[in-house]
């Protein structure tokens, strides 16, 4: 089962703290939640403006809901990571898969004490959405942003939704899929 995971945390260096995560089964079954023990320290306006106001749990310190497909929480570290490993236990084998993944990835090991203790039916090595995208000649690196492409645009969705944990995680698997079929030149 390939599982897309997006995160948003602190900011990018090494004492980050998650804001929020979401994972998104090729199935269809997800799973979001929302930390209320990240730095608030660490804030800044770029994350104020475009993050935190995407936040579904604002005004409560701890929820947990569950629809069925759907799988949303609030709470700390160790509160999401129970949850999360029930979540994950349901399938056999997972791949997991995340944009531009550096820091996702090793921020979702730490939830669980590292990567050593990812739970067992995870592969050890995560897949990065934006390496498909150039192996399909999509994004060429130039420079620091040029050539890259809008996984919003490209996913024929709202970028105003963009920077909520859950629906980039939907549009990593809409991402995914249009990449599957994409044919390239040559």
């Amino acid at each position: 089962m390939k599982i897309f995971l997006d995160m948003e945390f602190t900011g990018l260096h090494q004492a980050t703290t998650l804001i929020s995560m979401g994972l998104v089964a090729e199935n269809g079954r997800e799973f979001y939640a929302e930390f209320n023990d990240f730095d608030r320290n660490q804030l800044n306006p770029w994350l104020e403006e475009h993050v935190l106001p995407k936040l579904e749990y604002k005004e409560v310190e701890e929820i947990l809901e569950n629809s069925g497909t759907t799988f949303k929480m609030k709470g700390n570290k160790i509160q999401i990571r129970k949850e999360l490993e029930t979540w994950l236990s349901e399938f056999d084998f997972i791949e997991i898969w995340a944009d531009v993944l550096a820091y996702d990835w090793v921020l979702f090991c730490e939830l669980f004490g590292g990567a050593m203790n990812i739970p067992s039916n995870i592969f050890f090595a995560p897949f990065d959405l934006a390496t498909y995208f150039r192996l399909k000649g999509i994004i060429e690196p130039m420079d620091r942003f040029t050539k890259d492409v809008s996984r919003f645009e490209f996913a024929g969705a709202d970028k105003a939704k963009q920077h909520h944990a859950l629906i980039d995680s939907q549009i990593e698997l809409v991402c995914f899929k249009k990449l599957h079929n994409f044919k390239t030149n040559g």
